[in-house]
């Protein structure tokens, strides 16, 4: 009798779980793609959502190919938080806010100048947000890239995440911004944007297609704890993809010198393995980098015939010196211009020399990364060189 008890028993509660008692009905939500956060006068914070608008979504076309017909709209409301801003932009909205779509988070450079620890703070606390979306720093007001076109896909910040996918800049989530805002020995990085016109030739204040602007990955947003500190450019953003291991994707072109024949000769990159390894030298902290590049001839505008091993040799070291001094130039600026360790050679001291971390380092970071003495050593073979003939 009591196994019956107990079967019935489990019956009912199993009936009572059945359903979707908290559903929210499709119809109901406005999906939101993108977000945006910008500071404005009065120490205000604008938050700014990018809203799929559902009638576009079933169309084969995408962004500027489907004529004028937007599959998003942006709104945007102030507040004196972010949680503020959102109640208000919610009052202007029949539907409930759904951020569990939101792919991409755009920061204004004037919010990430002064901090952006309370936006990193309300994705960890809020359960809606993804905390894997990718995180964007912006020249200028981020509310500016979610009204921004999409070209080739139907939703802008899709096009955002394909710009990213392709290993061109850096890459970065909100939980890996996260991770190195909290983590000893290493500063937080991230991609910058701008916009810009889809043909260069065009003056973008003229009224056409071409003058149009697109967005496009330039740099990266340079970090000290939470605080914006400096930009760097496309050329120093690969070396830091370079320096972190981070390379997947890239084009490197040296120039051949007049006694040889003079022009240039591009490679692109088939493997990249870069490593730190810190040591001490009569009791002082010093840092290795070895960086190791495996690379395919692209393009060959000299008379060097890269059939002959010396000729190949050459290269080779001429594409050393090059990726050494770009490794060298992004380093000595992350060093001496923002005192920021964005490479992470802190976090190896500590799985290197624990001991000496805790007791020693880490509470000085700060002060020994700007003046730790790195070595850097690259190495580049290029392993093919594509069909070719001796150039005359």
């Amino acid at each position: 009798m009591s196994s019956l008890k107990n079967v019935l028993l489990s019956l009912i509660v199993i009936l009572c779980l059945t359903g979707c008692w908290n559903r929210v009905e499709v119809n109901d939500i406005a999906v939101v793609t993108a977000m945006g956060v910008d500071k404005i006068d009065g120490n205000r914070i604008r938050l700014s959502l990018q809203i799929g608008i559902p009638a576009t979504f079933g169309s084969g076309s995408a962004g500027n190919l489907n004529g004028n017909v937007r599959s998003t709209f942006s709104v945007s409301e102030t507040g004196v938080t972010l949680s503020d801003a959102y109640r208000k932009i919610q009052e202007k909205l029949s539907r409930r806010i759904f951020l569990s779509h939101s792919r991409v988070l755009f920061i204004g450079e004037k919010s990430a100048k002064d901090g952006v620890s309370y936006i990193i703070d309300f994705f960890a606390r809020y359960q809606e947000p993804r905390i894997n979306a990718l995180i964007v720093f912006t020249n200028g007001e981020a509310s500016e890239f979610l009204k921004n076109k999409p070209l080739l896909e139907k939703v802008p910040s899709e096009e955002t995440r394909e710009i990213m996918k392709q290993g061109i800049g850096l890459k970065v989530s909100i939980k890996d911004f996260w991770d190195m805002l909290i983590s000893d020995g290493i500063e937080p990085v991230a991609p910058r944007f701008k916009l810009v016109p889809l043909d260069s030739r065009i003056d973008s204040g003229q009224e056409s297609d071409a003058a149009q602007k697109i967005q496009a990955i330039s740099g990266a947003a340079v970090f000290k704890k939470d605080k914006l500190v400096g930009w760097m450019n496309a050329s120093e953003a690969r070396g830091i993809l370079h320096l972190r291991n981070e390379l997947d994707l890239g084009v490197i072109t040296v120039n051949i010198p007049k006694e040889k024949g003079g022009g240039k000769v591009s490679v692109k990159y088939l493997k990249v393995d870069t490593d730190f390894k810190p040591y001490f030298q009569e009791g002082e902290l010093k840092m290795e980098v070895k960086s190791r590049s495996d690379v395919s001839v692209l393009e060959n505008a000299s008379p060097i015939n890269l059939a002959k091993s010396e000729e190949l040799e050459f290269i080779e070291t001429k594409l050393e010196e090059s990726i050494k001094k770009r490794m060298e130039q992004t380093l000595n600026k992350a060093q001496k211009q923002f005192r920021s360790d964005i490479f992470g050679f802190g976090r190896t001291v500590y799985q290197s020399y624990p001991r000496q971390w805790n007791s020693i380092y880490k509470k000085k970071w700060d002060t020994v990364f700007p003046e730790l003495e790195v070595t850097i050593k690259a190495k580049v073979s290029i392993k093919r060189i594509g069909l070719s003939k001796e150039t005359k």
